[in-house]
């Protein structure tokens, strides 16, 4: 059943919105587990980061991609009051996929990364799971929107737990899509600007290529197009140990968009 919103039918009017997206197997592995989504009518972007043995991680990634903008694009579920779209939707993806793993044996364990953009007339909704990443790229600027839930992390916000899960690499993550039968999903909303450049990705890229270099790539002027192919040409040359996915967003503002015109109280004639 739709919400009482339904889900969006027109596309977004303050700000024009181009996206694309490009994902690559990398040069180490033979199958690629990522899954990713962009629709600039929808104004939604995400990327999903699988993992599990036997392709299942592929499996999970497709699942919640799939789930998920079912989820947008129909309004069912429908979000509770006050709840952004897009995190119901990734609470959805969340028990899709952790139902299949309960019921298929060799899905067992499955379970994906999740990141995700949404954006309304004057604001953008982030929400995220694991440790795909979204950045804005403002004035020159790369900025983090997001922040890994990783263990490492973990033992920086509660020096107590050190050493108690294990150790704390950089690819260990306390929170993924489908691994339990409910999930934390972050969820943080930004204004965004005329000129920005979003970018979500998986630590394909964010474990090989650093920051400096990212926002390199990313103010060369080249198309989006070419600048996604060039974010993975990147990891790819420092090993391309992993699957690499960028979805990339830029927003621009409208020149003929109008705010509603306020409504006017009649005054009392003289």
């Amino acid at each position: 059943m739709s919400s009482p919103s339904g889900p969006r039918v027109v596309p977004v009017e303050r700000f024009i919105l181009q996206g694309v997206g490009r994902t690559d197997v990398g040069a180490q592995r033979t199958q690629n587990e990522d899954a990713m989504y962009f629709d600039d009518f929808l104004g939604v972007y995400v990327v999903c980061d699988g993992m599990g043995g036997h392709a299942s991680g592929q499996v999970a990634s497709d699942i919640a991609i799939r789930t998920l903008v079912h989820a947008l694009k129909t309004g069912d579920p429908a979000p509770p009051p006050g709840h952004d779209p897009l995190v119901t939707a990734m609470h959805a993806a969340n028990a899709a996929v952790f139902q299949r793993s309960r019921l298929d044996a060799t899905c067992h364990g499955m379970g994906t990364t999740a990141v995700g953009l949404r954006f309304e007339e004057n604001v953008v909704h982030v929400a995220h799971c694991g440790d795909s990443r979204a950045y804005v790229l403002r004035g020159g600027k790369l900025v983090p929107i997001t922040r890994d839930h990783s263990l490492k992390n973990l033992y920086e916000d509660r020096p107590d737990l050190i050493g108690t899960m294990g150790p704390a690499t950089s690819n260990v993550i306390i929170r993924a899509v489908g691994l339990d039968a409910n999930v934390e999903i972050e969820h943080r909303t930004l204004t965004p600007e005329h000129g920005d450049v979003y970018l979500l990705c998986c630590d394909g890229l964010s474990d090989l290529v650093e920051d400096w270099m990212v926002r390199e790539i990313l103010t060369a002027g080249d198309s989006l197009a070419a600048t996604a192919e060039a974010l993975i040409r990147a990891a790819n040359n420092n090993g391309g140990t992993d699957n690499i996915t960028v979805v990339l967003v830029a927003t621009y503002a409208d020149p003929v968009w109008q705010p509603p015109a306020r409504p006017t109280t009649p005054r009392p004639g003289l």
